[in-house]
């Protein structure tokens, strides 16, 4: 799964991580990117994982995306996830 998913060669660099359990986790990156990159890179992936998000907003200010996925079968085996960080200025990211 987790080559079919480095294939996406059109999308977004997205940080891996593969649970004992084998459920894999996407996860964008919030550093070097800029808020508004950074939810293009998650948005994105949840598009083409056909995945349904959920967002919500921490008491810090923080945005929090979240969405799992299936993969080639009903069960969800995984989630994409993105923290969107509020500028030094207070405004949203």
């Amino acid at each position: 799964m987790l080559g079919d998913l480095l294939a996406f060669d059109d999308l977004p660099a997205m940080a891996w991580t593969i649970a004992v359990s084998g459920a894999i986790t996407g996860t964008a990156d919030s550093l070097t990117a800029t808020p508004d990159e950074t939810r293009r890179a998650f948005v994105a992936w949840a598009g083409r994982l056909g995945s349904q998000w959920s967002e919500r907003t921490d008491s810090a200010g923080a945005i929090h995306l979240y969405a799992p996925f299936t993969w080639k079968q009903s069960e969800p085996v995984g989630a994409i996830r993105a923290t969107i960080y509020p500028t030094f200025d207070g405004g949203e990211a």
